[in-house]
């Protein structure tokens, strides 16, 4: 691990120190991604009331297989494929129990919560009720791409790498992706 006055270490170094053993390494890179996975998960489509379980997932499976994070690997792209892949199995789960709950009908709706001008509580929870519901429209690969790379600021390449995609699928996806939700938003 870096030492140095100013300089905090690296993901990449706290992976290392936390795949030998280091507890507080891990907790560390736990404080530094919570924030980034609740979001990506939340960009995902996991639900509010889903979401802190399937992040605990996320980091067990981080614990689990620190092992086989490969030194100079970009420890963020390592993250984000894990969080897809929790994403795509939590929503497998749930289509799953739905199919074996269909008497219940629907799902509940979210609630908003929150302080503020109700005017304004309102056009936030409308724009992001359109946001999910364009989102939702893409394919669970068409929104893991745009996600990773509209809202989260990945590079084509660590997308390709984080899916284990080419660089022309990614940008391929992102083209799709792009257009559905373009005439996603327009139609509503």
């Amino acid at each position: 691990m870096q030492t140095g006055e100013s300089s905090e270490p690296s993901d990449e170094d706290l992976a290392a120190a936390a795949a030998d053993g280091d507890a507080r390494a891990f907790e560390t890179l736990l404080r530094r991604s919570e924030g980034r996975v609740l979001r990506v998960l939340r960009l995902l489509g996991v639900g509010r009331e889903d979401r802190e379980d399937v992040a605990q997932e996320v980091f067990v499976r981080v614990f689990r297989h620190l092992g086989g994070f490969r030194a100079g690997n970009s420890f963020p792209g390592w993250l984000y494929r894990i969080s897809v892949n929790a994403a795509h199995d939590h929503r497998k789960k749930r289509r799953r129990l739905a199919r074996r709950e269909s008497a219940w009908g629907g799902t509940p709706e979210e609630t908003a919560g929150g302080s503020g001008s109700a005017g304004e509580a309102a056009r936030i929870l409308e724009s992001r009720r359109r946001l999910e519901n364009a989102l939702a429209a893409l394919s669970e690969r068409e929104r893991a791409v745009f996600v990773l790379v509209e809202l989260e600021g990945l590079e084509t390449s660590a997308v390709a790498r984080t899916l284990g995609i080419t660089r022309i699928t990614v940008r391929r996806h992102l083209g799709r992706a792009r257009a559905r939700l373009e005439r996603h938003l327009r139609g509503e």
